[in-house]
């Protein structure tokens, strides 16, 4: 059965408790006056507690209670009118010596002191626009609710309504008239203010009274914190004398003010009842047992009693807590729980009619420590305790509550039940951590902060200001934080106390100075925070120590214009640098030297960027040495340059590029025992004989490099307007072969490939040809090195896999192609990770089948990066192409690492087969080329076959197959179709 039992009759639940609780709102203080002393009084207007009335003297129920403390105690009273927020201020500042109807808060209880007895009991009521219907908490929501600012009333309204998660808009008011002038004036839907007030004025106002009530509080006196004990001494003293005494000028009061002489007032178990109440829950469930006892008792009031109890069920429906009575047995049995526990998942009959435990949903981790904790207070005879533990919720499982129990023992001591008030406090926890987790934050940041009161008296530091500024914790707690200030009136204490005052933050540089007498920068970011009611702000303080960001900033300035790796000037401070020489007065010559390393990349693909790294280091190191002071640059990669002005001609410029080859041509050491040789190419320009700004120095002394490398490498050479014709010829050039490929200009030529002993043709290489629009057919030798110097060489490079793979399908189904296609690769697509891919999705599109497809790779291809180069031929050997090595014998090392790569194919390179008939060197190299290949298992093919005397030479020696001008030049797709209809008449015929 749920409810609360009307059957029992009990000292601790009869007709005394429950008049008792009826008047909660009517305790008042009084003092007994030990000597005559001066007391000031905080008057402010709450009417009819306290205020001032139509004659401007002070009145109210707090007001007559004090002046009869006065009279008996013989105080002189002086009053001081205040608001009610600078009452309480003024209060904890010992300039008000008693503030009337103040509730006690933990807050409060920080800057305040308070009697022990309540002086009044009250709670708030909610009052309504009479066009508004307003019958419980609920019809709160997205209302406007008037309620006195930096209030009780306030702080609670918003905790419950946000609790319910329902939005509001508060309208904060100075005074309780004015909450009620807002709902007259529409500026408000509704207002929260004290019931004593309220009964008496809300009908002058033209509202309506509710029956949504909130806030039972207990009313004290006040005083400052540790001050005035004498005072609330006597207070208490004339209070309990008052409160015992029926007839008593307490009683009086009460009675002028609120219109009829309350019941005695009976003391004993009410301390406690106001201590774990906290609110109106438990006033709230004594009206509504005080209710329920009257029904049977008073049947007569019937309709009056079941409306109180009705508005007692809405406030513990509305209730955040949940209302509990124990029997004093294991598993904690339910006596009673309130309807309300359906906010948890459960229904209030389902606890009392199936009898079930409140053990069975605390969590089994929490219910031993609970269990002990309970044992150890019925044994030691204590009246109450607090516990905090989790009950399980059947929606989302395991909540934090907190429970306020009360032992109620009969006349032999004995425990009868207990009693409790449960609260979910998952929230607050949630609260507590995040305040945990901020402040392991604060301790742990690498920013300095300060918090100080409103003072500006430092109350916290962490971590870093110690170590930032060396003082110790101690050592500055209660000073003013002005103390860390580097010089008297040195930073802008007013400014910042002004944009505080106006924005609540401030933020620019300052100088401060540390423990050790240092000073040092700082970028400081001040926020004011706001304290709670009855709390003052607080001024938080981070700064960061801007000596180490400037430090940091003028290391990042050197490298915006160094070398990170070398430490040289790079190519920005040489442009500079080279501005600030030809506009200095007096300028004379300069010579602007480019050097670029051969065969640098060979070295840093073949031992790692680490080693290249390295050796870029010792270049910078042995160019310096050599250079002796002259401006040395690095431009990127491995390519640096010279600022040569002290020389008087060109041949003094050469020397120094001659000693520059020469030094970098020694031997260099990568560790251990490794020896490397490099070289190096050096470009000239002269200033101001060719160029005459910095930009075109670089580029004509590019073009020299450039000129040089081509020519051969390990030379130098000087800048003429030759070249820059040259560069200007390979600039329009790319231009037109990005068109050309765009355009499908590109053509297709087939160079048959024969066999040696037969002479039939067994194969062909496909070779690209360019037909521009303005210049005809341009030779391969043109645009083939533009094209992978631009990058264009993978776009030229898939064409003609395409269309060579396209043609081949289409001889196979005309019966023509004997053997394979060979089609070159160059090192860039050699590198493209999608290579194999892409060759694979060629060959399934044009149907050509893969091991009718010979690729050829350049020797010097294969010999950079050979991991990821043999990973990538094995790719391509699982596809059934067929591989070669073109212009085999033209590159290093390459004897050592041909048993590496999965190849087919060697072919002898034009330059050997040229001089066959002449050079014997050629023809040691051709039958030497000839054996290896043999030997491992490969075919053989020489290229570039003109004359029979080489052919003879090549049959001789067992070569497989030749191709070259002899038998035909590379010709159009329809004249190869020609010749190998003729290679096939004759096979058709021996057939």
């Amino acid at each position: 059965m749920s409810g609360i039992d009307r059957t029992q009759s009990r000292p601790w639940s009869g007709r005394r408790w429950l008049t008792g609780l009826l008047v909660l709102a009517a305790l008042v203080m009084l003092t007994e006056g030990v000597q005559a002393r001066e007391v000031v009084v905080g008057l402010y207007d709450n009417d009819p507690k306290v205020f001032r009335d139509a004659s401007g003297q002070p009145a109210g129920i707090f007001v007559d209670l004090v002046e009869r403390l006065a009279e008996e105690e013989g105080w002189e009273l002086s009053w001081v009118d205040c608001r009610w927020s600078e009452c309480v201020e003024r209060t904890a500042a010992g300039e008000i010596d008693l503030m009337p109807d103040v509730a006690i808060t933990e807050d409060r209880r920080e800057i305040l002191s308070f009697h022990e007895l309540p002086a009044l009991h009250s709670w708030s009521q909610v009052y309504r626009d009479p066009g508004i219907d307003i019958d419980s908490v609920l019809d709160l929501r997205d209302r406007r609710v008037a309620l006195l600012e930096e209030s009780i009333q306030f702080s609670r309204v918003d905790e419950l309504l946000h609790d319910f998660g329902m939005g509001y808009e508060p309208v904060l008011v100075p005074d309780i008239r004015s909450a009620f002038a807002a709902v007259a004036e529409g500026r408000a839907d509704v207002a929260v203010v004290n019931h004593l007030f309220g009964s008496r004025y809300y009908r002058d106002f033209g509202l309506a009274r509710t029956p949504v009530m909130l806030e039972p509080a207990e009313l004290f006196f006040a005083t400052a914190r540790g001050r005035n004990a004498d005072l609330l001494e006597a207070i208490d003293r004339h209070l309990a004398a008052w409160r015992e005494n029926g007839d008593s000028v307490y009683y009086d009061v009460l009675e002028r003010w609120m219109g009829e002489r309350p019941a005695f007032y009976l003391p004993g178990w009410l301390p406690w009842v106001a201590s774990i109440s906290a609110g109106l829950l438990l006033l709230a469930i004594a009206i509504a047992v005080w209710l329920r006892h009257q029904v049977g008792v008073r049947t007569r009031r019937l309709d009056e009693t079941s409306g109180a109890l009705e508005i007692a069920y809405q406030v513990i429906d509305a209730s955040p807590v949940v209302l509990f009575r124990w029997r004093p047995e294991p598993g904690w049995p339910v006596a009673y729980v309130s309807d309300n526990i359906r906010r948890w998942g459960y229904e209030a009959e389902q606890w009392i009619e199936e009898g079930r435990h409140f053990a069975d949903i605390i969590h089994p981790d929490d219910l031993p420590r609970l269990d002990a904790d309970r044992e150890s207070q019925l044994e030691s005879g204590a009246d109450g305790y607090r516990q905090e533990y989790r009950i399980h919720r059947p929606e989302d499982g395991y909540f934090w509550v907190e429970g306020l129990s009360r032992l109620i023992r009969d006349d032999e001591g004995r425990v009868h039940h207990i009693e409790g008030v449960v609260t979910d406090i998952t929230e607050r926890r949630e609260s507590e951590r995040s305040q945990r987790e901020a402040a392991a934050v604060i301790e742990n940041t690498l920013e300095g902060v300060i918090i100080t009161d409103a003072r500006e008296r430092i109350i916290r530091v962490n971590r870093a200001f110690c170590a930032l500024t060396g003082h110790d914790e101690s050592e500055v707690l209660g000073r003013p934080v002005t103390l860390l200030d580097a010089e008297p009136d040195g930073n802008p204490w007013a400014e910042i106390r002004r944009q505080l005052a106006n924005d609540g933050h401030w933020q620019g540089e300052m100088t401060s100075r540390r423990k050790n007498g240092e000073a040092f920068p700082e970028l400081r970011t001040i926020n004011r925070v706001d304290g709670l009611v009855g709390e003052g702000d607080r001024v938080v303080h981070m700064f960061t120590d801007l000596s180490r960001i400037k430090a940091t900033e003028e290391q990042l300035d050197f490298l915006s214009l160094h070398d990170p790796l070398t430490g040289l000037p790079n190519r920005s401070l040489l442009l500079s640098h080279l501005r600030d020489r030809i506009a200095a007065p007096g300028r004379r010559r300069m010579g602007l030297l480019m050097i670029d390393l051969d065969r640098f990349r060979d070295v840093n693909d073949s031992y790692g960027h680490d080693v290249g790294d390295d050796l870029l280091r010792q270049v910078a190191g042995r160019l310096d040495e050599l250079l002796g002071g002259a401006f040395l640059a690095r431009l990127g990669g491995d390519e640096f340059a010279v600022l040569s002005e002290d020389f008087d001609s060109e041949i003094e410029l050469a020397r120094l590029a001659e000693a520059l080859i020469g030094t970098l041509s020694d031997p260099w050491q990568l560790g251990g025992d490794t020896e490397v040789r490099l070289g190096a190419s050096v470009g000239i320009t002269l200033y101001p004989t060719f160029g005459r700004s910095p930009e075109e120095l670089l580029q004509q002394a590019d073009a020299a490099l450039y000129r040089a490398k081509a020519e051969g490498r390990g030379d130098f050479r000087f800048f003429d307007e030759s070249l820059t014709a040259s560069a200007r010829q390979r600039i329009e050039m790319e231009t037109r072969l990005r068109r050309g490929i765009e355009n499908d200009d590109l053509e297709l030529r087939y160079q048959p490939q024969l066999d040696v002993q037969t002479g039939e043709i067994i194969g062909a290489e496909a070779l690209v040809r360019w037909r521009d629009g303005e210049r005809g057919l341009v030779s391969p030798a043109e645009f083939i090195p533009v094209a992978e110097q631009t990058g264009m060489i993978g776009a030229l490079g898939d064409w003609v896999l395409r269309e060579a793979c396209r043609q081949g399908r289409a001889w196979l189904d005309a019966g023509l192609l004997p053997g394979r296609l060979a089609v070159n690769l160059s090192a860039w697509q050699l590198r493209d990770a999608e290579l194999v891919d892409r060759i694979a999705l060629v060959l399934e599109e044009t149907g050509f089948p893969a091991d009718r497809l010979e690729l050829e790779l350049t020797e010097s291809a294969l010999m950079r990066q050979q991991d990821k180069v043999v990973t990538r031929l094995r790719q391509l050997k699982a596809l059934g192409v067929h591989l070669a090595i073109d212009d085999f014998g033209t590159g290093y090392s390459s004897l050592a690492y041909l048993q590496q790569f999965p190849i087919d194919v060697l072919k002898i390179d034009k330059r050997f087969v040229d001089d066959l008939a002449e050079s014997h060197d050629d023809r040691e190299i051709a039958s030497a080329i000839l054996a290896m290949g043999h030997a491992l298992g490969l075919s053989v093919i020489a290229e570039g076959v003109e004359v029979d005397a080489q052919l003879a030479f090549l049959r001789e020696n067992g070569c497989d197959a030749y191709q070259g001008y002899i038998v035909s030049p590379p010709v159009p797709a329809d004249e190869f179709a020609t010749l190998l209809d003729r290679n096939r008449a004759p096979r058709d015929g021996e057939g």
